[in-house]
């Protein structure tokens, strides 16, 4: 799975492969060599493939706000754990689409849940994302507690689905 973003209304496709102090991602198949540099919570340092530019960031849900070069974009994440989706495999079970840490859980194992339900908040390159059940049914595991770090296609949560609804 390959998470997708809009940005002036168009869909891209983003890819992370991390190197070293860098960051290379994969962006519509081009490489790009990044590097963020944090001064604080909203402000960094961005320098990719060798050029460094000041950035104002605020996210809203699935929003990032960007302002850079005087400019401010809207930068759109795709719900990549939506339904259909390769996040989830097997109905109610949601892959890691890159690495990251779990900030927060707010299930635990045989906690009955409704589609649409949040069910975690993880974090991955300084992006916090809400996990939500893409079915209902009942939390049979986490996949790592709070503070835990996980790999890309980590199972964070698995849902079983009621017989009859499956």
């Amino acid at each position: 799975m390959i998470p997708k973003y809009i940005l002036n209304e168009n869909t891209h496709e983003v890819e992370l492969v991390r190197r070293a102090d860098n960051i290379t991602l994969e962006v519509d198949g081009h490489l790009v060599d990044a590097r963020i540099h944090w001064i604080d919570r909203h402000q960094c340092e961005l320098t990719v493939n060798g050029v460094a530019r000041e950035v104002y960031a605020a996210q809203d849900d699935n929003k990032l706000f960007l302002h850079l070069d005087g400019k401010t974009f809207q930068l759109d994440a795709l719900d990549e754990f939506g339904e259909g989706d390769e996040g989830v495999a097997g109905g109610g079970r949601i892959k890691a689409p890159m690495p990251g840490v779990m900030i927060e859980s707010y299930v635990k194992d045989g906690d009955t849940v409704s589609e649409g339900d949040a069910l975690m908040l993880i974090e991955s390159m300084k992006l916090q994302t809400e996990i939500k059940a893409p079915v209902s049914g009942v939390v049979v595991s986490l996949g790592c507690e709070a503070g835990a770090s996980f790999d890309k296609g980590a199972v964070l949560v698995d849902i079983e689905v009621p017989e009859a609804e499956a």
